[in-house]
C-alpha cells in the first residue's frame, strides 16, 4: 500500500514538474511574448531616467496595481450583434496643413498630420493574447486590412501590454513602417521579433524626436507593464505629444488619473486634439486606468480643444458593459463643457470639421 501511494505521489510530482517546465519554456521562448532587455540596455535606461532602478521602471509615485475590491461583471461585455464599422480598402493621402484621425478600435489609431502617416498601438488580431487562438476576443471588425494601409512614417507604441503591442500585427505591417518610436525597453521586443534595429527609436519621458517639421515628445503616464508575469516593468510606458506647424495632437496611452496632465499642459504646447484612454477601468485596478469621469477631468487639465475617447470598442478586458465608458464620458463632457468627438470605428475625422463627428451611434445597440 505504501509503495502504491509513493508511486502515485511520484507520478503527480513528475506531472507538476513537467507542467512548470512547459510554462517556463513558453514564457521564455514563445515569440509572441518577446525578449526582455539585457544588462547593457538596463544600464542605458538608468542613465536616461531616474525612474529606472532596482532593475525595473517605476511611476513618479509608486502605487499598487491591483485592489481587492472588484466590479460586478456586466451581462453586456460585448454587443449582441456587430457594431457599425466603416471599412476602407484605400486611405487617402494627407495634405499639408490638415489633420485627419481614424480610430481603428480600442487604442489603435491612424493619425495623418500633413503628409505624415502615424499609426498608434496597432492591434488587429482576432485575440488580444500571446497566442493567436485564444484570449480576449475582438468583437468589432477591423476597418482597414493590413495590406490596405498606406506607408507608415511613424509607428508609435505606448507600452508592451497585449492590447497595445501585438506580435502578429507588427510582423504583418513591418514592411510598411519607416520608423518605430517606443518607450525605453519596448525596443527589446521588436528586436527579438526581427525588426531592423535601425528603424527603432526609444524614448524616456520628455525626450523629443524630430521628423522634419513634426516634433514627437514622450509624455509621462501612471501605469505598469509586463508580457511575462515573472518579468514586470522591464519596459516603460508613456503617452505622446505630436506637433507640426499647424496642429498638436496628444495621445494618453494607458494610465491612471494623476498630476501628469497638468504637468504636460504646463510643459508642452497647447493641444488641439487629445486621444484619451477611456475604457477597461474598474475598482480592481483604480490606479492604472482612468474612469470616464477622470478622463474628462484630465482633458480639462490638458486644456485640449477636443478629445476622442479610445481604449474601447474592440476588446472587453474589464467587467464594464462594452459602451459604458462612452456613455459616461458623454454625460461628464456635457456637464463640464468639454468638447468630445465620437466617430465610428474606421470613420476618417477631418479636424477642420470635427464638430460634425458627435453622433451617439452606440445608442440602441444591445
Amino acid at each position: 500500500m505504501i509503495r502504491k501511494i509513493a508511486k502515485i505521489l511520484m507520478i503527480i510530482a513528475v506531472v507538476i514538474v513537467s507542467f512548470v517546465c512547459i510554462v517556463l519554456l513558453f514564457l521564455n521562448f514563445w515569440p509572441g511574448i518577446g525578449k526582455v532587455p539585457d544588462k547593457k540596455a538596463k544600464e542605458e535606461y538608468a542613465r536616461r531616467t531616474e525612474y529606472f532602478y532596482d532593475g525595473s521602471f517605476h511611476n513618479q509615485k509608486d502605487v499598487p496595481v491591483m485592489s481587492v475590491e472588484q466590479d460586478v461583471k456586466s451581462d453586456r461585455l460585448k454587443p449582441k450583434g456587430q457594431i457599425p464599422v466603416i471599412k476602407s480598402e484605400h486611405v487617402d493621402q494627407g495634405q499639408t496643413g490638415k489633420l485627419y484621425v481614424t480610430w481603428l478600435g480600442h487604442s489603435s489609431i491612424l493619425v495623418q498630420m500633413g503628409e505624415k502617416n502615424i499609426l498608434i498601438d496597432p492591434v488587429f488580431s482576432k485575440y488580444s493574447s500571446p497566442v493567436g487562438f485564444t484570449g480576449v476576443k475582438r468583437f468589432s471588425e477591423v476597418p482597414i486590412k493590413t495590406e490596405d494601409f498606406p506607408d507608415i512614417d511613424i509607428l508609435l507604441l505606448s507600452h508592451d501590454h497585449y492590447d497595445h503591442l501585438d506580435y502578429k500585427t507588427i510582423k504583418k505591417i513591418d514592411e510598411k513602417v519607416s520608423t518605430y518610436v517606443v518607450p525605453l525597453g519596448v525596443e527589446s521586443y521588436l528586436k527579438g521579433w526581427g525588426i531592423d534595429e535601425s528603424k527603432i527609436k526609444n524614448m524616456a519621458w520628455y525626450e523629443e524626436l524630430n521628423f522634419g517639421d513634426l516634433v514627437v515628445t514622450a509624455t509621462p503616464a501612471k501605469h505598469y507593464t509586463g508580457r511575462n508575469p515573472f518579468k514586470r516593468n522591464v519596459a516603460w510606458w508613456c503617452g505622446y505629444h505630436l506637433k507640426d506647424p499647424y496642429h498638436t495632437v496628444y495621445y494618453s496611452g494607458d494610465g491612471g488619473y494623476c498630476d501628469n496632465f497638468e504637468e504636460i499642459h504646463e510643459k508642452l504646447p497647447p493641444i488641439d486634439l487629445a486621444l484619451m484612454e477611456c475604457g477597461q477601468y474598474g475598482k480592481g485596478w483604480p490606479n492604472i486606468h482612468m474612469f470616464p469621469e477622470e478622463t474628462v477631468t484630465a482633458v480639462k487639465e490638458l486644456d485640449a480643444k477636443w478629445f476622442i475617447p479610445v481604449h474601447w470598442g474592440a476588446y472587453s478586458i474589464c467587467y464594464n458593459s462594452w459602451d459604458d465608458s462612452v456613455v459616461r464620458s458623454s454625460v461628464e463632457a456635457e456637464n463640464k463643457g468639454v468638447c468630445q468627438a465620437t466617430p465610428k470605428i474606421g470613420e476618417r475625422v477631418d479636424y477642420d470639421d470635427i464638430a460634425s463627428y458627435t453622433e451617439h451611434w452606440w445608442e440602441g445597440i444591445e
